[in-house]
């Protein structure tokens, strides 16, 4: 692929791919207004109390198949359609154990409810299964535009029965109906209007081929999620359902940003990283240059929305008061995430899903150990904790693969500290200068001016700044 193709595509990929994460997110929030108002802590208490289960269920179907076909040299369409039967099978025989397991579950946590929850929630990571091999294809083709399509359609068509519900009164049902709906919907749209389609000469040869890459990004995943839902299981037996719902409150407005700015790297990391896999200087130039896109368009939004927090949750439910010091606390932690996002795109580019293993090893036992050393003094020292460990997971990552990514550490700084102490300047400024305005609402919208305003105004300079500006204006880089 020339180098002008390769900016175009990643330029196409960056944006669509970010209008599918922001439209999905965008759709979430005000889904999640309405629900967040009509439903309690409890209420997401009880779903939450699940999210490890249907994480690791997830994890255990897709099997890393979805990067090994991405990062196959050459693909074929036997190695799709052997993905898709291969992870369909297996993700109904996970559904079959987690419907048997669905009692245990419920008595673990005293909760008899779950019993029927967990039974109709855990059809939507079977239901994901499905689209793994269509997805993996858009995403291989960069056909991001018409998987973006494919995703907001999902999202919107889940919102709207999810709201349905609520208004109507089913309280925590909306929350499951939402998941199995969206999983449903996206996953259909994937497999019908995808160029690639299954058939029935089933041959599982290429899955055993991608098995030694893919089953190390499964390991890998498997200890994320465990990793990541290990706090459901923590708070379940340690607190009551309400404080559950407000942690899972607060972090997950936080992860909802995060997935806007996720969702645009992961849309193009990975491919356009293996184009160049064998040009050190090309792959370094990329790095540096997503790396410079995260710190320019997330930095200043997560510490933004960690500004907002209080007017925007009491805006919206005062009851979820408790949540904000949760929500800005994950909004710093979500900041390393992305980082560490970035490196985990290069590492699977280069085909070293070892690297990723072992880093996620290592990160697990460090947030897990820290969780259960500190959730006994308050959930917002927990947070912090485990924000800090994040911190020193980035260090940690880049010590991993600086020999991938070939970037010295001090540039990895100069592309990020600038735009982080810029945004931080301001979010500061703001707080103090709209302090003793009465209004939410008037002191959340000046709050957003401000920031927004200045901050273009400082880094309207750089070179970030003015890819982004071309981009807008001309669709390239």
């Amino acid at each position: 692929m020339s180098e002008a193709n390769l900016k175009t595509k990643t330029a196409k990929g960056l944006f669509w791919g970010g209008m599918n994460n922001g439209l999905q997110q965008l759709i979430g929030v005000v889904v999640g207004l309405v629900l967040l108002s009509r439903l309690s802590p409890d209420d997401y208490g009880i779903v939450g109390m699940l999210a490890i289960f249907t994480a690791i269920a997830t994890t255990m179907q897709e099997g890393g198949f979805k990067a090994a076909l991405i990062n196959r040299g050459e693909i074929r369409a036997e190695d799709h359609n052997s993905v898709f039967w291969f992870t369909i099978a297996v993700s109904a025989c996970l559904y079959l154990i987690l419907f048997f397991l669905a009692e245990p579950i419920a008595r673990f946590y005293n909760q008899p409810e779950l019993v029927k929850v967990a039974r109709l929630l855990f059809l939507s990571f079977f239901f994901v299964s499905c689209s793994i091999s269509s997805d993996a294809y858009l995403l291989r083709k960069m056909m991001i535009r018409q998987r973006a399509a494919m995703d907001i359609s999902g999202a919107l068509i889940a919102g709207i029965v999810a709201v349905v519900m609520a208004i109507k009164g089913f309280g925590y049902w909306a929350l499951v109906a939402h998941s199995v709906v969206q999983s449903f919907v996206t996953s259909l749209l994937k497999v019908l209007f995808t160029p690639w389609k299954p058939n029935f000469k089933i041959c599982f040869k290429p899955v055993w081929e991608m098995f030694p890459f893919g089953f190390r990004l499964v390991a890998a995943s498997f200890v994320t999620q465990i990793q990541n839902n290990i706090f459901s299981v923590i708070l379940g037996r340690a607190y009551s359902k309400t404080e559950v719902g407000v942690y899972t409150q607060g972090s997950k407005w936080a992860n909802m940003a995060n997935q806007v700015f996720s969702g645009m790297v992961t849309s193009v990391g990975q491919p356009v990283l293996a184009v160049a896999r064998d040009d050190a200087d090309r792959r370094r130039a990329i790095f540096r240059k997503l790396t410079r896109f995260v710190a320019f368009a997330a930095f200043p939004a997560m510490l933004g929305l960690g500004l907002i927090a209080p007017e925007f949750i009491n805006l919206i439910n005062p009851e979820f008061a408790p949540s904000v010091p949760i929500l800005r606390i994950y909004c710093l932690y979500f900041m390393a995430t992305l980082v560490q996002t970035l490196f985990n795109q290069a590492a699977m580019a280069a085909g070293r899903s070892d690297r990723f293993l072992t880093f996620t090893l290592i990160n697990a036992a460090v947030q897990i150990a820290t969780a259960f050393l500190t959730y006994s003094f308050g959930l917002v020292t927990m947070a912090a904790a485990v924000t800090a460990a994040n911190y020193l997971a980035v260090v940690v990552w880049y010590l991993l693969s600086r020999d991938i990514i070939g970037v010295r550490f001090i540039d990895l700084l100069k592309d990020t500290v600038p735009f982080f102490a810029i945004a931080l300047l301001l979010v500061t400024l703001a707080h103090f200068a709209f302090a003793a305005i009465g209004s939410d609402l008037l002191r959340m919208l000046l709050k957003i001016a401000f920031v927004a305003g200045l901050y273009l105004t400082f880094t309207q300079r750089t070179a970030t700044f003015k890819d982004v500006m071309a981009f807008i204006k001309k669709r390239e880089l």
